[in-house]
């Protein structure tokens, strides 16, 4: 409460100082008058304390806050001395001479600050980094160099009759003045400009949100700098002139600050500083082709020719130099304009990933550096799978189709609407990786499960099956351990039905085994398996053709024997037949599994039975294919294949 309390307590502080400075100013005889009626102290004293306030009791602990609040109130004080000094010096008032000297130093606390420190710590209140804190001290040395050096700097201050000199004022400072103006000074001068580097490397390595902040910002204080320097730049500048643009540029900075940092996206800044780059660099390359044709023609052709020569050129270089520039812009935004070499960059970018989903992540965070939004939110079937920068305010909503289907929505967040040829290059990308993406989800999610059921079953199996055929042989061993002591003889066939039943269980154990993985896969191989598979077939005959196979991974193994198992049952069971021609080969990169049966042949109303909707999963899950049909001459064939990559 304490803290908010000062906080505008100077916010009412600056204005009430301007209103005061004019009473004094007006309590003066005309004659004894500065002749500035008003000057930036007046805008800073009044508009930057209150702003600052604001902001401050937004966002405690705003380092570049409490600069605009502390120089707002250094301004308004200063504007105060200036009259009050006067009237006090005529008036005979003690420390008259101390205000007097206090009103020629103080203006170099409000406007070195404003356009040296703040450009180094916007917006975070820190440097950009470690390396440019040595100048964040340098700018502090400097900025007291001038304050002392002006402090110390011997002068008249006397006010109509009434003497006045200053009272800390060091003679040798005289014999100094030429270094220090032709030293120190652009020192100075070259120091700031190295702080608005800095804020230059914060807006090309800065996220949408930053750079938007970082330009709002980058305007005004630049133009407040150039304004304050002007002086320096161009000599005897009229003072109309410097009030005026030193005025128009400090009431800017206030402004575009608390719309940095409380609506960072109420205007479309981006596209300001986009369009200021453009055509400033086209006005320079222009300009410069202009006046060079104007000289060199007026070196060698004597006339009027030379305005007619420079106006030709500038006109046929206008658009082909605008192009070029406005491309080289667009690269250094990571923008582009251009749909077909965008789609190109898209797809160059998502090949070489790794996986789907780090393709679809890519190509959000392409479509909103592309379409230069503030973030980007990616939808499949109302869940988000990915979100790429700051989700704020409206957002503008894409449909994803995918062949006719929608299958999710791209939200993109910024300011106005983007390029609707742009979104829609970029959608039917986006589109495309999240059908992908959608794919792989279903897929992941079969796997797993299949897999859980698959542990179901087992479990079942184990608990149903096993588990009580276990504990009944506990039991029977218990009794024949009882019964070994009372009725010996007894015992001999309880051991042998024990042994009997152990040997089921065992039994019933290897077909839980095989269930998993048949372990003559892993002795035999994939053709081994199947020869023995087709020899423990009493009937039918099974001939097996095989030609050289490539090495298979487990998966493809077990997929390929228990189709070739299934096909060989239905043979069996269903189709009567006497005879099973099996092959298999590879064809064109895939294993391609043939059953053909002399048997019944397929029915003319078939039915999908277990043992075929088996098969078929079994193919599909690695991306092959299966079908069955009727055999010339009679029986049934089924096809299978398996790629092998």
């Amino acid at each position: 409460m304490a803290r908010r309390t000062v906080l505008w307590a100077g916010a009412l502080a600056g204005p009430l100082c301007i209103i005061l400075a004019y009473a004094f100013r007006y309590s003066v005889p005309v004659e004894y008058r500065t002749s500035q009626s008003w000057r930036p102290e007046v805008v800073m004293g009044c508009l930057y304390p209150v702003v600052g306030a604001y902001l401050l009791s937004r966002r405690p602990g705003l380092v570049v806050a409490r600069l605009l609040w502390g120089i707002g109130l250094v301004a308004a004080a200063h504007w105060l001395l200036i009259p009050f000094s006067r009237w006090a010096l005529l008036h005979d008032l003690p420390g008259a001479v101390f205000l007097r000297w206090g009103a020629t130093w103080l203006y170099m606390l409000e406007f070195l600050p404003l356009v040296m420190i703040v450009p180094l710590l916007f917006p975070d209140g820190r440097p950009p980094s470690r390396r440019w804190r040595p100048v964040l001290w340098l700018s502090v040395a400097l900025i007291g160099t001038n304050v002392l050096h002006r402090m110390l700097l011997p002068g008249d201050l006397s006010v109509g009759g009434k003497e006045a000199h200053n009272p800390f004022g060091v003679q040798a400072l005289l014999d100094l003045e030429g270094p220090y103006l032709n030293i120190v000074q652009p020192f100075t001068v070259a120091v700031t400009f190295l702080n608005f580097l800095s804020l230059a490397l914060r807006f090309l390595a800065g996220n949408p949100i930053a750079r938007r902040q970082i330009a709002l910002i980058a305007y005004p204080l630049l133009g407040t700098a150039l304004a304050g320097y002007s002086d320096l730049i161009w000599k005897d500048v009229p003072f109309w002139l410097f009030a005026t643009l030193t005025c128009t540029a400090v009431a800017t900075v206030p402004v575009a600050l608390a719309i940095a940092i409380l609506r960072y996206r109420l205007y479309d800044i981006d596209v300001i500083v986009n369009r200021t780059l453009v055509y400033g660099t086209l006005t320079l390359i222009l300009g410069a082709v202009y006046f060079g044709l104007i000289a060199l023609v007026n070196n060698l052709v004597v006339g009027h020719a030379a305005g007619f020569f420079g106006a030709l050129a500038v006109g046929a270089l206008f658009q082909p130099v605008r192009s070029r520039v406005q491309l080289s812009i667009d690269l250094l935004f990571g923008m582009e304009r251009d749909p077909y070499l965008l789609a190109d960059r898209l797809a160059r970018t998502v090949q070489q990933t790794e996986d789907p989903a780090t393709a679809l992540r890519l190509a959000a965070r392409a479509v909103r550096r592309t379409l230069a939004l503030s973030g980007v939110c990616v939808e499949i079937d109302d869940v988000v799978v990915h979100t790429d920068g700051v989700e704020d305010g409206p957002a503008q909503v894409v449909p994803l189709v995918w062949h006719g289907e929608q299958i999710g929505r791209m939200l993109l967040y910024g300011p106005g609407h983007a390029d609707h040829r742009l979104v829609e290059v970029l959608t039917r990308h986006v589109a495309d990786l999240a059908h992908t993406v959608r794919l792989l989800r279903v897929s992941q999610e079969t796997v797993i499960n299949t897999r859980e059921d698959e542990r179901r079953r087992l479990s079942r199996d184990l608990h149903d099956g096993l588990g009580p055929t276990l504990a009944a042989l506990a039991l029977s061993v218990d009794a024949a351990r009882v019964r070994l002591t009372t009725d010996p003889e007894s015992v001999e066939p309880s051991l042998l039905a024990l042994r009997e039943r152990m040997t089921t269980a065992m039994g019933d154990i290897r077909e839980l085994v095989h269930g998993l993985r048949p372990p003559t896969l892993d002795r035999l191989g994939l053709l081994g398996a199947v020869q023995a598979l087709a020899a423990d077939l009493p009937e039918p005959r099974v001939d097996v053709y095989c030609a050289d196979l490539p090495q298979l991974a487990p998966v493809q193994e077990v997929t390929a024997y228990r189709i070739i198992q299934e096909a060989l049952t239905n043979a069996r069971r269903h189709a009567k037949a006497t005879s099973v021609e099996l092959r298999l080969a590879e064809r064109n990169g895939e294993l391609e599994i043939t059953v053909s049966d002399d048997g019944r042949g397929l029915p003319r109303q078939a039915r999908q039975g277990l043992g075929l909707t088996s098969m078929r999963e079994r193919a599909s899950e690695l991306g092959g294919t299966f079908t069955i049909a009727s055999r010339p001459g009679g029986g049934t064939t089924v096809t299978a294949r398996l790629p092998l990559a």
